[in-house]
This record gives structure tokens, sequence and C-alpha cells, in this order.
């Protein structure tokens, strides 16, 4: 059970690339953004099958729009 105090964890970011998760964490983090990673991944296959191989990046609630503007103009760049 959540404290009162604690909170919420929003999904803002899937991936099935690991490196990806990694730096889009480190972007997050040097903008001050707490972010922790919920992988899905089974070592043990080397592919992905549906959500087994899905990588989530979580955010508070609190911070979700900022952070979501921040990887869109992550991408953006990477694609300019």
């Amino acid at each position: 059970m959540a404290k009162k105090n604690e909170p919420k964890w929003i999904d803002i970011h899937t991936t099935t690339n690991e490196y990806e998760a990694n730096i889009i964490k480190g972007l997050l983090e040097s903008e001050g953004i707490h972010c922790l990673i919920k992988s899905f991944r089974v070592t043990q296959f080397p592919f992905n099958i549906g959500h087994l191989g899905e990588i989530k990046l979580l955010v508070p609630s609190i911070e979700a729009e900022k952070s979501k503007r921040v990887i869109s103009q992550h991408l953006s760049n990477k694609h300019s």
C-alpha cells in the first residue's frame, strides 16, 4: 500500500531498447526529474515477445508533462 506522501508514478515512455531507456533516464535526471525504469524483458530470450520485451520509464505524476516535453524535444533533435 502506498504511503500518503509518496508520489504516483506515471509511465511516460516505452521502448524495447535498453540503451535508449538508459539514455532517456539520464536525460530526465539531468533536468532534475526523478525517473525509474521498469523492464519486462526476459533475458533468456534474445528477442522480444509482445509486452515481454517492453521497458517503461516512469516519473512522478507531477513531473509527467515536463518529462514528455524533454523527451519530445530530444527525439525531434535526434531526427533533425
